[in-house]
């Protein structure tokens, strides 16, 4: 069987939702098919998962996979929701004290994010930040959902839910 009968063996299970998988299988079959198919079908995924009503909101997806990641995925993600977030929603955090301020000079606020902030913050905060980044800018769910897809890895982190429909997604669309 080829790895193309494979993936589309893999994708059938979740359009027909035949079935309950385990959170394991389904982080194994996230990781095979994000590893075969283009990155923007599993992006184009992860974006209708992260809006579907089947899934939690999207900061618990964030916030939930905050707590599940490494401190490389931690750092990097959370880099990655204070580049797509406005001014406006880092500044609140800042002004409670829940994240540090780096002195720019420019209108936006730079947070200097390493392992030693991340280690100590708690995901209550990166949901916070990721409500109100979406809030202000709905694109940073497109922009998060490009991020897990670029390293499947750091996807499956997303859990169980999340990903058995972004799995159904990128079955219906091929």
């Amino acid at each position: 069987m080829s790895r193309e009968n494979d993936v589309s063996a893999v994708l059938q299970q979740y359009a027909a939702e035949t079935g309950v998988h385990s959170v394991q299988k389904v982080e194994q079959d996230f990781v095979a098919v994000a590893q075969r198919v283009p990155a923007e079908h599993v992006t184009t995924g992860l974006v209708e998962a992260m809006h579907s009503e089947q899934t939690p909101p999207f900061e618990d997806m964030v916030g939930d996979s905050f707590e599940r990641g490494s401190s490389e995925l931690r750092a990097a993600m959370l880099k990655q929701l204070i580049d797509g977030a406005s001014p406006a929603a880092v500044k609140p955090l800042i002004d409670d004290g829940l994240l540090p301020r780096l002195a720019n000079g420019s209108g936006h606020p730079a947070v200097p994010v390493d392992a030693t902030l991340v280690e100590g913050l708690d995901a209550g905060v990166v949901r916070r930040l990721a409500r109100e980044a979406a809030i202000e800018d709905p694109s940073v769910i497109d922009r998060m959902s490009e991020f897990f897809a670029v390293d499947p890895h750091a996807g499956k982190t997303l859990g169980g839910v999340a990903l058995s429909v972004a799995l159904g997604k990128i079955a219906e669309a091929r």
